[in-house]
């Protein structure tokens, strides 16, 4: 009886954990500067405010705590409740104005209008958008062109007809910086010519590259950039691994086969997301 108890005692715990944010307010923006409040009723929380992991050795405090920002700050916490320690919780929170992608999408010739429907995951938000979300403007050459909404955020191209048979769309991709895609061809690294010219875009992009993909083992990463750590998530944005990116290398063979996102972040705090396929 005793054992049963103990278990439901620690399923009402994880429960717990797992319903609410350790983080308020929920909406991760402030106009100006703003306070963050860190809390877990009965609990000693763990945090930090520079991005890095959260440890026994970190600043703690009771219950809950207040801090103020002025820029933009990634917050990182968990709370140890009855010897009970609950998973790292990640909110970045932004201050003031931030940089938006711009999505430049090439539709199929046969498509009368193009949307594009997003979902944001940076900054935090309560805020829902309904498909198929913002119909694009022409840019050149058949490519249509369109301001994200988010600063980080998955996004999907698709021919405004969501509510017919003839419903088309591209798959979801997630992105922070400027993304090209064509319907036919996929992801385009460099933008199109006509946006050079036309002054839609300053410059060539940085090709980055990930290889092998689908990859078994070990993904290496090629690119001018320097990059310094990664980040594994999947499409809901569930995390992985977090960890310092070593000789361009990660090793994937602990993930199960599915999709997955490679975030890659470097000493500017410039963030690229690169889609990848665990065998």
């Amino acid at each position: 009886m005793k054992k049963n108890l103990s278990l439901i005692f620690l399923f009402a715990l994880t429960f717990l954990f797992s319903q609410s944010s350790m983080f308020a307010p929920y909406e991760a923006w402030f106009q100006n500067s703003g306070t963050v409040t860190i809390y877990s009723d009965n609990s000693m929380i763990y945090y930090t405010v520079d991005g890095t992991e959260p440890n026994l050795s970190s600043p703690s405090a009771v219950n809950q705590i207040a801090i103020p920002v002025s820029q933009t700050t990634t917050f990182k916490a968990f709370s140890v409740r009855y010897g009970i320690t609950s998973p790292v919780e990640t909110v970045k929170y932004y201050v003031g104005t931030y940089p938006t992608p711009r999505l430049f999408f090439k539709p199929p010739a046969s498509w009368t209008s193009s949307c594009a429907y997003s979902n944001i995951i940076e900054p935090r938000t309560m805020v829902d958008f309904w498909e198929p979300g913002q119909q694009m403007p022409s840019a050149c050459e058949g490519w249509k062109k369109i301001n994200a909404s988010f600063a980080v955020g998955h996004i999907t191209f698709n021919n405004c007809l969501v509510y017919s048979p003839f419903w088309e769309t591209s798959p979801s991709l997630i992105t922070a910086t400027d993304i090209f895609y064509d319907f036919s061809n996929g992801l385009i690294t460099d933008p199109p010519a006509c946006l050079l010219a036309s002054g839609e875009v300053a410059q060539k992009a940085v090709s980055i590259k990930i290889f092998p993909n689908p990859v078994q083992e070990i993904l290496k990463v090629d690119s001018e950039i320097k990059f310094l750590s990664y980040e594994i998530t999947d499409a809901s944005g569930k995390l992985f691994e977090s960890k310092m990116l070593v000789n361009n290398q990660v090793n994937v063979s602990k993930l199960s086969s599915g999709l997955y996102f490679l975030k890659l972040m470097n000493a500017d705090q410039g963030l690229q997301y690169i889609r990848f396929i665990k065998k």
